[in-house]
């Protein structure tokens, strides 16, 4: 399988640093700047080096393109990769709202081509085993699930962190993270929600305490901020039991707790993009439009609640 990638900051160097790890081809990689697409791609052994996006999308020798552009840009640069004819794997935020995230799930449909949103946790070993035990009443029925994640960062990093020009702030950034650990775990419709927020001096949120309201009274929170440490931990409170992670977002061990501990190790193989990366591999060795184990039902679902969570916000970008 041939990879494109576009969108050359931190993301794109761990994914194409996988990419070598597991031997796999990183054909091309694209940038605004051809300076900047020719020092990334030999860090990486990249056979092509692009000046501009559109000499990736239109190179006949790529099967897939990553896109690892700023959130902003998500929907037009997969959907421009789509009407090429280049199956695509985009960076969470898929899009920035639930109406775009759907027409490129129907547009690579239409085109037979394949579309899957990166939320890499939902591929780890380590959550496989997790559903399982859940599946399998290991600890009763869940009751309660709370989810935290919290960075500081340097003022320039910050500043772009949350750019509303760039669909910054901490809920796109983070939030996907934990949000989607509850939807994962839960895979049910949210039936409400409630929360508190900070809008900074950019109109984007930098910390924020959601809390998720699901049918049979179960309950999730979800604590993030960007400009404060905040431990990656999850809590899943069952009946009869709880499993903590100590890593949520790199989970490699995790506790069932009830009358004694039991600790589970699932270390990576690489650093945890490998996964999302056979499974990219194995849909379309399949001939499939969408990942079976991520399908785009979840991945418009936690969009749509993303969405619905900043217009009770108020929070909307400068491009809306």
């Amino acid at each position: 399988m041939k990879f494109g990638i576009i969108g050359l900051g931190n993301i794109a160097n761990k994914f194409a640093k996988t990419l070598n790890e597991m031997n796999e081809c990183l054909y091309a990689v694209a940038s605004r700047d051809i300076n900047k697409a020719k020092e990334f791609g030999n860090k990486y052994s990249a056979k092509q080096c692009y000046g501009s996006y559109e000499e990736l999308y239109k190179d006949p020798n790529i099967d897939i393109i990553y896109v690892a552009t700023p959130n902003n840009y998500h929907y037009i640069n997969s959907k421009e990769a789509l009407l090429n004819g280049k199956n695509v794997i985009c960076e969470k935020p898929f899009t920035t709202n639930p109406e775009e995230a759907k027409e490129l799930y129907d547009l690579a449909k239409e085109k037979n081509l394949f579309i899957m949103e990166a939320l890499w946790i939902e591929f780890l070993p380590a959550y496989k085993k997790i559903k399982e035990l859940i599946k399998s009443g290991v600890i009763g029925d869940i009751k309660n699930i709370k989810v935290s994640y919290g960075f500081d960062t340097n003022p320039e990093r910050k500043k772009r962190k949350f750019d509303s020009n760039l669909a910054g702030g901490a809920l796109l950034d983070i939030g996907i993270y934990t949000l989607g650990f509850i939807d994962m775990i839960l895979d049910e419709d949210v039936l409400d929600f409630e929360s508190k927020y900070n809008i900074n001096e950019y109109n984007t949120d930098d910390y924020s305490e959601i809390k998720l309201k699901y049918k049979n009274g179960i309950e999730a929170l979800s604590i993030i901020s960007i400009g404060q440490e905040i431990k990656k931990e999850a809590y899943i409170y069952g009946s009869f039991g709880t499993i903590y992670i100590p890593d949520f977002q790199q989970n490699q061990r995790f506790k069932v707790i009830k009358d004694n501990e039991i600790e589970y190790v699932y270390p990576f193989e690489i650093n945890g993009f490998e996964y999302q990366i056979k499974e990219v591999i194995n849909s379309i060795n399949k001939k499939l439009n969408e990942s079976i184990n991520y399908p785009s039902c979840k991945s418009i679902r936690l969009m749509k609640l993303l969405y619905d969570i900043r217009m009770n916000w108020g929070m909307k970008f400068t491009f809306e």
